[in-house]
């Protein structure tokens, strides 16, 4: 993966001279266990070390609704069965904070100008609102997670607000291998067929959606036995 997240990070610094107001702004999706968030830390550590840009990156799961909010559903029951579906989301809330993103001032300040971040609390399994606070002076911003290059309204927003649009692919029988056998390590299920049926009624569905409505993107991240990098077919 090092050498993957070199790659990137290499093409982000060529690119970011041509950024609008000096800020690179990268939407990266990719279905569950497809190994995004691990990979975004490893490109912004090397843009940090290798290419001396300050790099953020923000993640999608705070903006998903609180178990009070789901309360409030036609269906609560179902609501929370499927927590983590694209309609369990906030996605007028995601819009909106990419475009505060890219608009911010760099010379605003932090005090005056800096844009927070909602973050999900894995020991509270509620978003809260102390999360990421995004720098007016930060150059690169990667956003990260499922839904961020969904083709679906309002999620199509983020196209226009990006400078580049990653997708990290895993097949679906890795992806269900993988948060399986995940899930069953952390002692979330008490075994690996219990982890089975949870993914093939939810995470399974996630990743199904995501591949199905899945937007244009510039780059496609292939995570299943190997890492590679290949530009989408026409």
């Amino acid at each position: 993966m090092e050498e993957v997240a070199s790659q990137l990070a290499t093409r982000v610094a060529k690119n970011y001279s041509a950024a609008p107001k000096h800020r690179f702004i990268i939407a990266m999706a990719g279905g569950p266990g497809s190994g995004k968030s691990t990979l975004a830390q490893s490109v912004q550590k090397d843009l940090e070390s290798s290419h001396r840009l300050s790099c953020q990156t923000v993640e999608l799961d705070g903006f998903m609704f609180s178990k009070a909010q789901l309360d409030k559903f036609p269906d609560p029951k179902r609501a929370h069965e499927r927590r983590g579906s694209v309609w369990t989301f906030d996605a007028h809330g995601v819009v909106n904070f990419i475009r505060k993103v890219r608009h911010q001032d760099p010379d605003a300040g932090t005090e005056g100008g800096a844009v927070q971040a909602p973050l999900y609390d894995e020991e509270k399994l509620d978003p809260v609102p102390e999360g990421e606070v995004v720098r007016p002076e930060t150059q690169v911003v990667i956003f990260e997670g499922i839904y961020f290059l969904s083709d679906t309204e309002p999620w199509n927003e983020v196209q226009g607000l990006v400078d580049d649009r990653w997708f990290v692919h895993v097949r679906p029988e890795v992806s269900r291998e993988r948060v399986a056998r995940r899930r069953y390590e952390k002692g979330i299920s008490g075994d690996l067929e219990e982890s089975y049926r949870f993914y093939d009624q939810s995470d399974g569905k996630n990743n199904e959606f995501i591949i199905q409505n899945r937007g244009e993107v510039d780059l496609i991240i292939e995570n299943n036995e190997d890492w590679s990098v290949h530009e989408p077919e026409e």
